[in-house]
């Protein structure tokens, strides 16, 4: 067949072949794109009552138009060499089939969820169309490169839905080909039928529910539900045993998604779930809790944020620290200068930064860094030298040095992958996966840690027994006490959005010490276990060394002219500190212009908007600012003076340039605030008790789209008029819009991995083509014809522009734009003009030094 025409359809390749038949790559010659041809064998369709009923079936399966269902395209009967043939032409779905990627110890956690959440949908989204699938098995399963997850053959695999029938005689004509090895081919098909589709008696969808059981057994442990040795041993163990144990898995299973997958397998229907949108529903829940605490865990094991554009990693949060000046005993206050006065050594001397650094046994330092823009590696450095030395330990932080010189280290994506390693040298042993910090007791053999587990934030020590859970953001730093009874950590309050000194004991009793940190940077007990040291800041003050006692007595302890990151204390008492000097920089390129222009104003400007014409933008400064509020001001392009409009977070500016909303948040609520660029007097949109996230404006300029929750309700996209009136709702709960259409007709939305558009009156969202994770819509185009997209690298060191056909999907790569020095980072978000000529972004140039404290008291 290949390279003959079937109707319109130019054969390329087969694909695969089946007992249904073979299915072939072609072209659609009409459309000019790729598509699947499945010729019909004509045993699988051996009488016209049933292959009536096939074409109605196809027909009907057909009309579904989902994002996880292939579609298909055309039902046809041609003639192939003398014989008429039926034709099922699909979309082509480039990609590999679930049974592919599965491992031989199951997936892991966050692929299940991300590949169950899609099935499920897909499902859901047939049962409510009155199909059910029949045949669904991970070779049924096609999931593309973007991880976005396609069923095949809806409704084309069984046609027993009345009367009773030889299941065996079925399972030959329908999946058996004699081409294939007949024993494999009926266990994969066998193994995924409920119980009473084994039976051959009517089957619902609840039967879908049973083989989507068996689908998540599989995806979970690498093995099938149910498996024997024969037809009737697999059918026999469908019907009387219940699947083995989990058993070793990649990683460990919550219970939650354990006890819904046995749910699914129970052997009478009406002991499963009774609908497979339930289950969905369910499975989303408990993947974006999981995906929000390893979020928190990747991202959030540091200090509190002035806003949430701010991502830093542990040791940087919230960009409070970065102060002006340097680190010496010159800069100190005088009332720390008291004789004998402590000395300070430089130990670094390199541009970058330093993540963590900790004391080894032999009086050596070790410290994790990225020097001159180059990845992750762990030096080693002695007092009294000027060099460090590389360990060879690459993309790893140093979290803990145990008392017999053993390192625990985070390794892998994210580093959150805790790993043994031999401080002599040798690679690093995994040991447990989703946690966010560790530390070595004293005996150097237990380990406490934090980790996400169980759908919670866990303190643990030792490793398995759970001190302290958090449901909101993990503890970022704990150190144990010198006696080993004791760990203090930093416990984050989700009310007041605030982190407390906390101390947690092996008899599970928490006590919090101090409260109302926005910044912290660095945790660590006194040698004699009177105190816990520790640098931290409340709102608007500077970065602190203070220290306090269990019973609550605090002094402090060191100020300095920059932010003093604490990274340990040694047994003879030298101090182990970073200094951060950093600035995030405002970057500007005008139209036609070839160079970039550098528009930042104090040390912390982050732009937020630029005007159509690019003559203007706003931004904030993060440094500034009241409560959990930054400092906006608007600036003309010209590099003249910026104007200070107030306090407030991620502000837009009008399409006309004569007003900015913006969030104002305070303690227990939140308001749109429309601020006028010029003359005038700020006004605060009506809202009932919202809480509001990043608004943006028609092009219109009478009216605002936002995304806001209300109560405990999970949020939704809303239009708000300027001039008055209550918001109204534009989407279901759970639902955020964003970038409205020049014409303020349509606006964008993102799931599952696919962008769409949708009308704001409502309507049928169109899909216009994939968008990978830490994509974002920027824009639209001036004519509403294309949208920018933008990306950053995962090392942050680059912003890639993309340019997206709405009626096509095609894309294309419309600029690379790089840091202003290979020593920065990316910052906040990327904004441009209506045809992508002049664009605004900013970036952290940090200086950091390791220093060694003598004589600290």
């Amino acid at each position: 067949m290949i390279g003959r025409s079937i109707l319109h359809y130019e054969i390329e390749a087969q694909l695969g072949t089946g007992g249904m038949g073979v299915v072939y790559r072609a072209r659609d010659t009409h459309l000019n794109r790729p598509v699947a041809v499945k010729l019909l064998k004509r045993t699988a369709l051996s009488d016209s009552e049933r292959r009536r009923r096939f074409v109605q079936e196809a027909r009907t399966a057909s009309s579904l138009s989902h994002p996880n269902i292939v579609t298909i395209f055309d039902i046809n009967s041609v003639e192939v060499d003398g014989e008429t043939t039926d034709v099922i032409v699909m979309e082509f779905v480039p990609g590999q089939t679930l049974d592919r990627l599965i491992q031989r110890k199951g997936l892991r956690i966050n692929d299940v969820l991300k590949y169950s959440t899609q099935i499920a949908a897909g499902l859901a989204a047939a049962h409510a169309a009155g199909i059910v699938h029949r045949d669904l098995k991970p070779s049924n399963v096609m999931i593309n490169d973007q991880g976005l997850v396609k069923l095949l053959d809806f409704g084309l695999a069984k046609f027993t839905d009345t009367g009773p029938v030889d299941v065996f005689a079925a399972t030959e004509s329908i999946h058996l080909d004699p081409s294939l090895t007949v024993e494999g081919s009926i266990l994969g098909t066998v193994a995924y039928m409920s119980p009473e589709q084994a039976e051959a008696k009517k089957v619902d969808a609840r039967s879908d529910i049973f083989s989507f059981g068996a689908m998540l057994y599989e995806m979970l442990t690498g093995r099938q539900a149910f498996a024997g040795d024969s037809k009737l041993s697999t059918l026999s163990a469908i019907l009387l045993k219940e699947p083995a144990p989990l058993g070793e898995t990649l990683e460990p299973v919550p219970p939650e998604l354990e006890k819904a997958m046995y749910r699914c397998l129970r052997k009478e229907p009406e002991r499963r779930w009774q609908s497979i949108g339930d289950l969905k529903v369910d499975l989303e829940e408990l993947r974006g809790e999981l995906e929000s605490n390893r979020a928190t865990a990747r991202i959030g094991s540091a200090a509190a944020r002035f806003t949430q554009s701010v991502r830093r990693n542990w040791w940087q949060p919230a960009l409070a620290g970065l102060l002006l000046g340097a680190l010496g005993a010159s800069l100190l206050a005088p009332r720390f200068v008291r004789p004998p006065a402590p000395s300070f050594e430089r130990l670094t001397f390199r541009r970058g930064d330093i993540m963590s650094g900790k004391f080894a046994p032999g009086g050596t330092i070790l410290y994790s860094a990225e020097w001159d823009g180059q990845p992750r590696e762990i030096f080693t450095v002695v007092p009294g030298t000027r060099e460090g030395r590389s360990l060879g330990l690459k993309n790893a932080d140093i979290v803990s040095v145990s008392s017999n010189g053993e390192l625990a280290l985070l390794t892998g994506e994210g580093h959150s992958t805790l790993a043994r390693a031999p401080i002599g040298g040798g690679a690093p042993r995994e040991i447990l996966e989703n946690v966010v910090t560790a530390d070595w007791a004293p005996n150097g053999a237990d380990l406490a840690v934090v980790r996400t587990a169980d759908g919670a934030n866990r303190l643990e020590y030792p490793i398995g027994t759970v001190l302290h859970r958090n449901d909101h953001r993990p503890p970022p730093l704990i150190d144990i006490s010198p006696d080993g009874s004791q760990v203090a950590f930093f416990d984050y309050d989700a009310e007041s959005g605030d982190y407390s000194v906390s101390m947690a004991s092996k008899d599970k009793q928490v006590r919090i010490l101090s409260r109302g940190y926005r910044t912290i940077a660095g945790l660590a007990w006194a040698p004699d276990g009177s105190e816990i040291w520790y640098s931290g800041a409340r709102s608007n003050e500077l970065v602190t060394m203070r220290a306090i006692t269990p019973s609550g007595r605090e002094r402090q302890v060191l100020q300095g002219a920059t932010w003093l990151h604490l990274m340990d204390i040694a047994a003879d008492g030298r101090v182990l500190v970073s200094s951060v000097y950093g600035r995030v920089v405002l970057r500007w390129l005008s139209p036609g212009a070839q160079e970039e222009r550098d528009l930042s104003w104090l040390e912390t400007s982050m732009a937020y908007d630029l005007s159509p014409s690019a003559d203007s933008l706003v931004f904030v400064e993060l440094q500034q600012g009241q409560g959990r509020n930054t400092t906006i001001y608007y600036r003309r392009t010209d590099g003249s003076p910026a104007v200070h409009l107030g306090d407030g977070a991620s502000p837009a500016l009008s399409p006309d340039s004569k007003w900015v909303v913006s969030v104002r948040r305070d303690p227990g609520k939140s308001q749109l605030v429309l601020t006028p660029t010029g003359a005038g007097e700020p006004k605060v949109l009506p809202g009932d008790g919202m809480r509001y996230e990043p608004p943006e404006w028609f092009s219109d300029g009478r009216r605002i789209l936002f995304a806001a929750s209300q109560g405990d309700r999970p949020p939704r996209t809303w239009v708000q008029d300027v001039d008055g009136g209550r918001p109204r709702p534009v989407t279901d709960e759970g639902v955020r819009a964003s970038r409205v259409s020049p014409d303020g007709t349509l606006f964008t939305l993102v799931e599952k991995g696919k962008l769409l558009v949708r009308a704001v009156d409502g309507g049928t969202a169109q899909p216009v083509g994939g968008i990978s994770p830490g994509e974002a819509v920027v824009r639209w185009s001036a004519d509403g014809k294309f949208l920018f997209l933008r990306k950053l690298a995962a090392d942050r060191k680059r912003w890639e522009l993309f340019k997206v056909s709405v009626s096509s999907g095609l894309r294309q790569l419309v600029r690379s734009i790089p840091v202003p020095d290979p020593g920065a980072r990316m910052l906040g978000p990327l904004v441009l003009n209506a045809d992508a000529t002049s664009y605004a972004y900013s970036a952290q140039q940090d200086l950091c030094n390791l220093f060694l404290i003598r004589g600290l008291r």
